[in-house]
């Protein structure tokens, strides 16, 4: 009796936390692609280092197919090379269009400990991380560089009767830079994303080639705890999309950010906008809380095409030095400005509003 108890009990453990497939040198798999495939709902696949020292997996196609999926390097905190050159990621039959794509039946994956590395295609949005319409995915522990696009996802904001698609992304303790594309600047970012919502934390996100380092079209926003500097473009794009922002409560929480710009930047010179650029509504309001912004230049600190309020409190702005008299709001419309202990240099203009 107590046997079988015993065994009932590891049953239950097993079929909670998964199997466990092992990838690399001496494992069951030489490719991270066959332990997908083998793979039941719910396990774990540990990577390990390709010999000799130094080898990269090369080639990595991953479509992520599977909910509850977690695909974690041996040492995380050693991480993993995942190589695009040579694939084509076209999204097209089989193929993904990022070295690792989580489809909407991957809800629940995570990727954790990789270096993810030159993915492009002849449309120049390729990306490193590709989340597609799948919920409670985490990217942790990775550094994405090289690529057309850093991460990209896409869903829907959940109301009523409609289910979220692309819900609860978690983006944490990464480094997402130098991704673009020079043969369409402007339209690859080291982040584009889109969905119900997304939490972006304790990340550097840095030098995008061509265009912003984030681009987002989510609802609910929340970046947190971030290093955001050096983009072509702005630090941060928060735009409209249809059947996600334009859905009551599209908020975005900015807090305990670090924002750079570039001195030599020669394209938007801007920091961060709120509001749109397609034909989608934006109804939500910005919030930025205990950030610290420096712009060498006189363009709008925080631009605002469409929304509600900008709620700004405790942050610190700083001209770099360059005593450049820049405005801190630029807005487009009725939205209000609620502003409570920042640090704002002299010369600045507080609002402007067109």
């Amino acid at each position: 009796m107590k046997r079988l108890l015993f065994l009932s009990i590891v049953l239950l453990v097993t079929n909670a936390y998964g199997e466990t497939l092992h990838v690399g040198p001496g494992q069951a798999f030489s490719r991270i692609e066959d332990a997908v495939a083998a793979a039941k709902p719910g396990a774990t696949i540990i990577v390990h280092p390709p010999l000799p020292n130094g080898a990269v997996y090369e080639e990595v196609k991953l479509m992520i197919d599977k909910p509850n999926l977690t695909i974690q390097a041996a040492n995380p905190n050693d991480p993993v090379v995942l190589d695009g050159d040579g694939v084509n990621y076209t999204g097209a039959g089989s193929t993904p269009r990022a070295i690792v794509q989580f489809c909407a039946h991957g809800s629940g994956g995570t990727l954790d400990g990789f270096i993810l590395r030159n993915a492009h295609n002849e449309t120049h949005n390729a990306a490193g991380v590709r989340i597609s319409q799948a919920n409670d995915v985490t990217i942790s522990r990775c550094d994405i560089f090289n690529n057309d696009m850093g991460i990209m996802s896409d869903g829907r904001a959940g109301k009523q009767g409609v289910e979220p698609l692309g819900a609860n992304q978690l983006i944490t303790h990464c480094r997402i830079t130098d991704n673009g594309a020079e043969e369409e600047p402007g339209y690859n970012h080291n982040l584009y994303l889109g969905g119900d919502s997304v939490k972006i934390q304790y990340s550097e996100i840095a030098r995008a080639k061509t265009g912003h380092n984030i681009k987002c079209r989510v609802r609910r926003v929340n970046i947190s705890n971030c290093s955001i500097h050096d983009a072509a473009n702005r630090e941060i794009d928060l735009v409209d999309g249809k059947d996600c922002t334009d859905v009551p409560g599209s908020n975005a929480l900015i807090s305990n950010c670090s924002i750079k710009k570039d001195p030599l930047c020669k394209g938007n010179r801007g920091c961060i906008h709120f509001g749109k650029d397609g034909g989608a509504a934006h109804d939500g309001a910005l919030i930025l809380n205990n950030n610290a912004i420096e712009t060498p230049f006189s363009s709008p600190v925080i631009e605002l095409t469409d929304g509600k309020d900008v709620v700004l409190f405790d942050n610190v702005f700083s001209d770099a030095g360059s005593g450049a008299p820049a405005t801190l709001i630029k807005s487009h419309g009725n939205q209000k400005s609620i502003r409570a202990g920042n640090k704002i240099p002299d010369k600045w203009n507080l609002d402007n509003r067109q």
